[in-house]
């Protein structure tokens, strides 16, 4: 990747490879609000699955427009084998490192809608199944029958505003779990370095892939 310039407001592009429709939509939300630093020029793939995401960032990487690339996902449930296998293969991208995966991986156990409830209240959903979770997302949004349509994604985020993000973000910090962990995510870690001006961390993202 190319070496980092002086800051300048909107000039470090960081791009996010979201898993799919509901992850792009809360992620486009996020910038809508205007609740990180300028610094960033956030620049949302949409992978539109999980099988697709390791192809989206092998191109974005070697596209080389980026200063750093992340990748935002579910974990889906026990035993979580797309997202190890993604997990493998972007370890195996970068050389075999085996936390390569860990320093560029958003992820919501078991899915992003985990982050987007917790705009709404204290939430732990167990399995990523969208009738199991329909009653816990229309007590919270107000939005019925949950199946992930596009009209019921754009509903929910509609609902979220910026006197909600603290509210998110404090629950978000009592749920940094492991990602083995049902009911969690690191989305607290990204929220500290998205809200900074401060690109040190892209920096010691990319020595550590780089090396």
């Amino acid at each position: 990747m190319a070496k980092l310039p002086p800051i300048r407001a909107g000039q470090h592009k960081v791009c996010i490879i979201c898993e799919g429709n509901e992850d792009y939509a809360y992620m486009q939300r996020m910038l809508e609000l205007n609740v990180w630093n300028s610094t960033y020029d956030f620049q949302l793939i949409n992978a539109k699955s999980e099988s697709n995401i390791f192809a989206r960032y092998q191109d974005a990487y070697n596209n080389d427009r980026y200063e750093i690339i992340l990748v935002f996902c579910d974990t889906d449930k026990a035993p979580h084998a797309q997202y190890k296998l993604l997990k493998q293969k972007l370890n195996s991208f970068h050389g075999n490192k085996r936390t390569a995966a860990d320093k560029v991986i958003i992820f919501a156990n078991p899915c992003t809608m985990q982050i987007i409830l917790l705009h709404f209240g204290d939430v732990s959903l167990k399995n990523q199944g969208k009738k199991t979770n329909a009653p816990v997302i229309e007590r919270l949004t107000g939005v019925p029958d949950y199946d992930a349509h596009a009209d019921q994604i754009e509903a929910i985020c509609s609902k979220i505003f910026r006197r909600s993000y603290a509210d998110m973000r404090r629950r978000a910090a009592e749920i940094n779990l492991p990602d083995t962990e049902s009911g969690s995510t690191n989305f607290i870690l990204y929220l500290d370095r998205f809200e900074r001006q401060d690109i040190k961390w892209i920096r010691e993202i990319n020595d550590t892939l780089e090396k």
